[in-house]
Order: C-alpha cells, then structure tokens, then sequence
C-alpha cells in the first residue's frame, strides 16, 4: 500500500502539468486597444484586381462588417510568451536563433493550424480574405498596394528590397488604417479554403418584403447564402489561402493586396505568418444599403412602388 500511494503523490503533478490542450498559466487578456489592434469600420469595396496575372481575381462589391486587426504580423517575442502559456505547442525552427528569432521580428514556421490555435487562445481568430483584403488597402480603391499602383522598396520588404529576410515590425509606413506590412515581409494565413473561382461567382438579389422595418431584416437573407457579405469560404479544401507576399517574393509573385496564394494548412515555411482579427458588433448601415439597393433594382425592373 505505502509504494502504491508513493507512486500515485509522485506521478499526479506530471500528469497535471502536461495534460493535453492545458495551458501552463493563465491565457493573455484580449486587447482591443488602439495599442495593438485598428479598429476597422464596416464597409464595402471592389474585391479583387483585374490585371491580375493568374486571373482569379476579378473584382466584385464586398461588404464587411466592423471588426479589429492586429496592427502588426505576430512577432516572435509575442509568440514566445505564447509558448510559455502552453504546455503543447511546437516551438518554430527560427525563433530561438539569436539573429533571425529577435523579439520584433514576425514569427514564421508557423502552420495554419498553429496560427488560429494561437488567435483562438486570446479569443481572437485569424482574419478572412475579405477581412484582409480591405484592411490592407487602407481606403484606397482600386489600388495595387496600400499606397498606390507601384512596387516601391521604400514602402515594402520584397525580394528586390535585397534584404533576404524579414524586417522588424513597423518599419515601413503604416497604411490608412494603421496597419503594417500588408505588402511585403511576411505573408500571411487567413482563415478561407482556397478556391480559384470562389470571387467570381454572380452575386444576385433574392426577394425581400421592401416595405418591412428595416430593424426586422435579417442582413444574410438579403442576398442568397454565397454572395458577398462578410464572405467566408468555408467549404472542405486541400489548400488554405494566405495573403500578401514576402520578402522572397519577385515579380510573378507580387505582394499586391488582391493576390492569392495558398498552401496546405499543415506546411510551415520561412517566410509565412499571420495576424489575427476580432469581430465587432455589426452595423445597421449594411441593412439599409442592401435595403436601398434592392429597391434601386426594382425600380429599374419598373416594379418599385
């Protein structure tokens, strides 16, 4: 009895302590300051780019609800904190280097997997392409990249920028919606299944009650289920999308921020990482934009009343 009752005190702290899915300390507070995250106000833009090389891209009208995006890819130093929270997760290849694991520089060797099970741990979640997509132009249309039309070194880390690595968080220029490194240094995984045709399917109005309150209208029966209001490809895929380019990216391969590229969500690289996203409460101007929108297009049909 006395070594049954030794062996059961001496093995029921290492049973405690290395329990699957069991955080070793308390998870980080979720902080929605202006600190880390931009607050990026619901709205709609044109999707996508038409001189796209691999023509998968082309544009269509998105709307997003308002949400929150971390201003900056995740770093090592915030990852390495990260790893001493958990007791289970795998420590990426670069992040005890002394030179290429410096706290500010973005994490990478990080699968998709890995990226939203650290976004979910700080109750956030990773972003959706169109999420992304329209926090990285800043409020700018129809543009290339987050200042313009034109691949500039002085704005981006990209493989012409001759740097053969990733740069520290925040030392380019923030865009619009102060948020960094949208083009360039790092891509990014998002939370959508690739599809090569997924933006370019037609968008058509269903029927609705026009003259019902605007308050009673359920925002996602405005449009039938795979239109383009806070678009998620959720379907089963080989492939999950990432965003943004890299340092090691050229011409061909362009960090613009309608690009798409992809890889399989449990393959890690060097120069792929993330950020992550937060919703926010919807907003009530979508309601009344698709409700004036719906009425517009009965008018033209010359049944609007």
């Amino acid at each position: 009895m006395k070594k049954t009752l030794i062996l059961t005190i001496t093995l029921a702290p290492f049973f405690i302590a290395c329990s699957t899915k069991e955080v070793c300390k308390q998870p980080g507070v979720l902080d929605l300051s202006n600190k880390t995250m931009s607050f990026i106000k619901g709205g709609d833009f044109f999707m996508g780019d038409y001189n796209d090389t691999f023509g998968d891209k082309t544009p269509k009208e998105v709307a997003v609800s308002s949400y929150y995006i971390d201003k900056t890819e995740v770093t090592n130093g915030i990852y390495r904190a990260y790893l001493e929270e958990r007791c289970d997760v795998r420590r990426p290849k670069y992040i005890d280097d002394p030179v290429l694991g410096a706290d500010e520089l973005p994490v990478v060797d990080i699968t998709y997997y890995e990226a939203k099970e650290f976004c979910e741990h700080y109750s956030k979640r990773l972003p959706t392409e169109a999420e992304w997509e329209y926090a990285a132009r800043g409020n700018l249309e129809i543009k290339r990249f987050p200042w313009g039309d034109e691949q500039n070194t002085s704005f981006m880390n990209y493989r012409d920028s001759n740097i053969k690595w990733s740069t520290p968080s925040m030392t380019y220029m923030p865009n619009n919606y102060e948020v960094y490194d949208m083009s360039g240094n790092v891509r990014e995984w998002v939370e959508d299944t690739y599809e090569k045709d997924f933006y370019k399917r037609s968008c058509l109005l269903s029927p609705i009650n026009i003259k019902a309150p605007i308050k009673t209208l359920n925002i996602k029966k405005l449009y039938k289920s795979n239109c383009y209001l806070d678009p998620l490809n959720e379907s089963e895929g080989k492939f999950k999308v990432n965003r943004g380019g890299s340092w090691s990216y050229a011409e061909g391969y362009p960090a613009t921020v309608s690009f798409r590229f992809f890889d399989e969500p449990d393959n890690s690289f060097n120069d792929l990482g993330f950020r992550c996203a937060h919703g926010a409460d919807k907003e009530l101007w979508m309601v009344k934009k698709f409700k004036e929108n719906y009425q517009k297009v009965e008018e033209l049909l010359g049944t609007g009343k």
